[in-house]
């Protein structure tokens, strides 16, 4: 137990009413129980005493050395996990950098491509308004994405025409 750790005992043990206790003693005692803890959970420990943060201590009594050394055994335990590696965000990653919308349109785009484009910026009412009309002719494919009606394949109109 290190120098600054032995003074946060000293200023918690001084935050109770003396007693006839031998205070060299118990600091030998705890600088033995708490060997393998770090300075800075014993210091935490005796600070969350002296400031009434544990839970059922007494507001009377100076704590216990078993006490002092459950509390610090549980401040390393917390430091230990707080100074754990965090995990990575498991956030999936696209190949592709553009937004979702834009690949749905360039996708779009090249399946239709060889298309001829009948009309441009038509929304889904437009499109009930147009088919209703019969201004769309058979095997038309309007597409959403792009508000695009694009006409019937090349080869499939000749056929028909043949």
């Amino acid at each position: 137990m290190g120098p600054k750790a032995e003074e946060a005992i000293a200023a918690m043990l001084n935050c109770f009413p003396q007693t006839s206790q031998n205070y060299e003693l118990l600091l030998a005692s705890l600088d033995k129980l708490c060997a393998g803890l770090s300075d800075r959970a014993i210091i935490e420990a005796a600070e969350r005493y002296a400031g009434g943060k544990v839970h059922n201590q007494s507001m009377t009594y100076a704590p216990s050395a078993p006490l002092i050394v459950q509390e610090a055994t549980r401040r390393q335990n917390f430091i230990e996990l707080s100074e754990r590696p965090r995990l990575t965000s498991q956030r999936p990653t696209r190949a592709d950098p553009r937004p979702p919308f834009m690949v749905r349109q360039q996708q779009a785009w090249s399946k239709y491509a060889h298309r001829p484009v009948l009309f441009e910026e038509v929304g889904h009412d437009r499109w009930r308004q147009l088919s209703a009309s019969r201004q769309i002719p058979a095997g038309a494919v309007w597409v959403a994405a792009l508000g695009i009606v694009f006409g019937p394949e090349p080869g499939i109109k000749q056929q028909a025409a043949e």
